[in-house]
This record gives C-alpha cells, structure tokens and sequence, in this order.
C-alpha cells in the first residue's frame, strides 16, 4: 500500500488535544514516516457520551478547534465524523472493518485507555490483537504524566474548575482558551472609563472557576493584546442572568463588537468579589490589571498559536 492511499490513523476523541493525545499523534506520525505512509486521526465532531452516555462533559475545544490542532501536529488525513447510533452499535471487529473497507486504513494508534465497539467492548489490547490478525500495524502509547498525574481531559477539567490554569497550560501544552463573537453587554464598564468586551463561548464550553484571570486576546487580525477577564456573575453589579465572560483589553479602545476574539486564560489572580461602590472596584480593576501585564509579559507567549 503506497503513501497515496494507505493511512495510519490514531484513535480517540482527543478533547483538548493535550500532551497525552499529542504522544498518540505523534506515534501515528512515526509509524506512517517508517511505513511510508500517511499521518491520520480519526475521530467525532461530537462526544460519544452525548450518544451513549449520560450527557457529554463539558468541553474543552470544539470540533473546529481540535480539527486545526490536529493539522498543526502535522497529522495529513483528518477524519471527523458525526457519532450515531449506528457507530455506537458497531462490535470492535465490525468498527476496524469500517476503518479499512472506506478509510484506507493501514494502522492504528491509541493511548492505553482507550476504548471502543459496542458498550466499550474493545481495549487498547483488543485492538493490537485485531490489528495483527488483519494485518495492519498498530501502536499503544503510554500515558502522560505531569507534576505526577497522568494526563487526561478530565483532569484539566478538574484544574480548570479549581481555578488552576497554570497547571492546565503544563498539561494541554498551551493556556486554555475560550473563544465567540464580541456581544453587547450592560455598558457599566465604559461609564466607569474601563471599556470591556463581552463573549459568548460556544454552547456545551467548559466555563473555568469563576474569577479574575489575567489573559492574552487574540483578535482576528492576528494581534495578541493583555487583558484581565472576569469568569462569573459580576457580583457588585449583577443584573440577573446566569455567568458572563467579560474582558478589558489593556490599551485598546476600539469597537469590536461581533468579531471574534480568542482569550488564552493563563493565570488566575482572585476570586470574585463585591464591592462597596465602584471607586473601590475601578481601584482593584486598576491592581488586577498591572498584575496582568507584569505576570503575561513573565510567562511569555511562546505556546500560543492562531487557532482562528
């Protein structure tokens, strides 16, 4: 089979594209350069649990998002495919059988906890034994691990609630990210000389501890900008309404109302608060804000890229 048409895939749901799924791409990527053959992944645009389990887990990148990661890892042959019933029912034989028979598939690669076919049925070891009797190769990659954990999804997850981005950025090898169109918010911000922007994350985001977090903002044309974004409810001014995620631009003053603007949340500086009046907010706004610069311009921003 000849680099043309053969592809070895490596498998996963791969939310968050984190260093543990990196490893798996980067297996596939080394088995096809040995074979001469294509770097692929195959995967869903949505998670299986929303199929077969209670309810797909709040996300950590859209389909959107990790289809571009995936390009960026250097993976050649991208297969994003809708999760169905019909996938959900497939036993394991059936589901290697379906990569083969119309995804030219010449090898496969996961992580070891990986699982597939019919009610999960298949392992990581299922899968290197189907392998070797249909003649494809296959790699399992070991797990990850960071500060002693291994890592996974549901742990920056876990990270990220508990208002840790830092270690998540150590995990995902990059900050976490939220991105939306600029929407209209009450206009507090710039009565108080403190202009700020409002996003919608995309439905199904997992939002992270409600807070102040000093943030890079990515906008469309490519200019990276400090910022301080509050995550949450806004208590000295809230209006009703569920969480918000709003962010002052440090030294911009232009309308960006719908664009799309990219926030790369790298350090949690303090939880919510209410203030008295909103001199003492404008005070602390004006703390959090050389906090941030000072913190972002130390971090550096070598592991951002351009995710639009």
């Amino acid at each position: 089979m000849g680099r043309e048409n053969g592809v070895i895939y490596a498998l996963g749901f791969f939310d968050g594209v984190h260093k543990g799924h990196q490893a798996i791409l980067g297996e596939a990527r080394k088995l096809a350069a040995r074979r001469g053959l294509r770097a692929g992944v195959f995967t869903y645009e949505n998670h299986p649990q929303a199929v077969v389990g209670g309810g797909a887990p709040p996300l950590l990148t859209t389909a959107a998002e990790r289809r571009q990661i995936f390009a960026a890892q250097g993976m050649e042959e991208i297969v994003m495919t809708p999760f169905d019933r019909g996938f959900a029912s497939q036993s394991p034989e059936e589901f290697i059988e379906t990569l083969i028979g119309r995804y030219r598939c010449a090898g496969l690669c996961c992580g070891e906890n990986f699982h597939f076919g019919a009610r999960a049925a298949g392992d990581s070891r299922l899968l290197e034994r189907l392998c070797v009797q249909k003649g494809l190769a296959s790699r399992t990659a070991p797990p990850v691990t960071e500060g002693g954990r291994t890592v996974s999804s549901t742990l920056i997850r876990t990270l990220l609630r508990e208002g840790r981005p830092e270690e998540a950025r150590l995990c995902l090898g990059r900050p976490f990210s939220l991105a939306g169109p600029v929407i209209h918010g009450d206009g507090r911000g710039r009565t108080m000389g403190l202009p700020t922007i409002n996003i919608q994350p995309p439905e199904g985001a997992l939002l992270p501890a409600a807070g102040v977090y000093a943030a890079w903002v990515q906008l469309e044309d490519g200019r990276l900008l400090p910022g301080v974004t509050n995550v949450g409810l806004r208590p000295t001014f809230r209006t009703g309404g569920g969480s918000t995620v709003e962010t002052n631009i440090l030294g911009l003053q232009e309308d960006l109302y719908g664009r799309q603007v990219r926030l790369w949340l790298c350090r949690y500086l303090r939880g919510e608060k209410k203030f008295e009046n909103s001199v003492m907010l404008i005070q602390q706004i004006a703390q959090d804000s050389q906090k941030a610069q000072t913190l972002l311009e130390q971090d550096g921003r070598g592991d951002i890229h351009d995710l639009f």
